[in-house]
């Protein structure tokens, strides 16, 4: 089988990557030693788009033109990503702390969508939801230029003065959410369950939706380990596949052509969660590449990609290397 394995890389992660914070995982080291390194991309997304539609400029294609997919959103429509955070207000800065970036379920983010729309809803304006977050659609909408709330865990919220009258009505749109957030029911049903309560949407990424280059080699099922978020949700729709949960490695022996994303927890990438990769991932792939079950497998880590097996007589020189160095190299 072929197979492909995608996950953010160090600059995603929760913790201060300095040499001793990081645990030592054999198997994803030998893996990236024994492989053949590729052109590094902008980002691990970025780095899936250029395998699967190697002959087009993926840095053209922003997150939000690529939810736009999911929902089948008419090209031109002005839109951004809108996530649901649980912040933190300090003496003089709000911060994101390690589990405020919130996932919810489908059926809830359809719930939070609809009183949204019911409250603030016009015919320009309106959420919609993918994937557990939302697409906020509004005239203004692409003005939205704020980071992923990805690699914010942990740190402070901080937003460039706005810069034009779209960008404005964006942030003073944030401003009314957050009033109507302190007050909703859906809140109170969450502190019931022991969940934090929402109290911000975080816009960013906008962009228009755009019509996308097709993919030249699309795998035939796309696995996702945790939450699929609506980047994800894009890129299978528009390869024509549905996403399927992976819980562990069995779900990949299933595939013959697959590509695996392991997810971003809410918490971040943290030391606890690179050693699960190891165990569940990383271990189980190196063993079926010495069965010959998987025949070729790429990795993307971050922004750094490695093909395995390697050919090249020169892969024997390679100085071996802890993974944390050789990912963020």
């Amino acid at each position: 089988m072929r197979l492909m394995i995608a996950t953010p890389g160090l600059a995603e992660s929760g913790d201060d990557p300095a040499p001793d914070s990081w645990p030592v995982l054999p198997a994803l080291g030998s893996l990236l030693h024994r492989a053949r390194p590729l052109p590094r991309a902008a980002g691990w997304r970025a780095g899936v788009l250029a395998a699967l539609c190697p002959q087009t400029p993926v840095t053209a294609i922003p997150q939000a033109a690529m939810a736009a997919r999911a929902a089948a959103l008419p090209v031109g429509t002005p839109l951004c990503l809108a996530t649901p955070l649980h912040v933190v207000a300090g003496i003089s800065r709000v911060h994101l702390p390690p589990g405020g970036w919130l996932r919810l379920a489908p059926a809830e983010a359809a719930r939070w969508a609809d009183l949204f729309n019911a409250q603030f809803g016009e015919t320009a304006l309106r959420l919609q939801a993918v994937a557990g977050e939302w697409l906020l659609l509004a005239p203004f909408a692409a003005a939205a230029r704020d980071a992923a709330p990805e690699g914010l865990v942990g740190a402070p919220l901080v937003r460039a003065p706005a810069r034009d009258a779209a960008e404005r009505a964006l942030r003073r749109l944030g401003a009314e959410v957050e009033m109507w957030l302190s007050d909703q029911p859906l809140n109170r049903e969450r502190e019931a369950r022991g969940l934090p309560v929402i109290n911000s949407f975080w816009f960013w990424g906008g962009a228009h939706a755009m019509e996308l280059p097709p993919c030249a080699s699309p795998p035939r099922a796309m696995l996702v380990m945790g939450e699929a978020d609506p980047w994800l949700a894009g890129l299978a729709a528009h390869c024509g596949l549905s996403l399927q949960p992976a819980t562990d490695w069995r779900a990949v022996t299933a595939c013959d052509d697959a590509l695996l994303v392991l997810a971003p927890p809410p918490q971040g990438m943290t030391a606890a969660h690179w050693e699960n990769l190891e165990r569940q991932w990383f271990e189980p792939a190196a063993a079926a590449l010495r069965t010959g079950r998987v025949r070729t497998l790429r990795l993307q880590v971050g922004s750094g990609a490695w093909q395995l097996p390697d050919a090249s007589p020169l892969r024997w020189l390679r100085r071996a290397r802890p993974w944390h160095q050789q990912v963020g190299a």
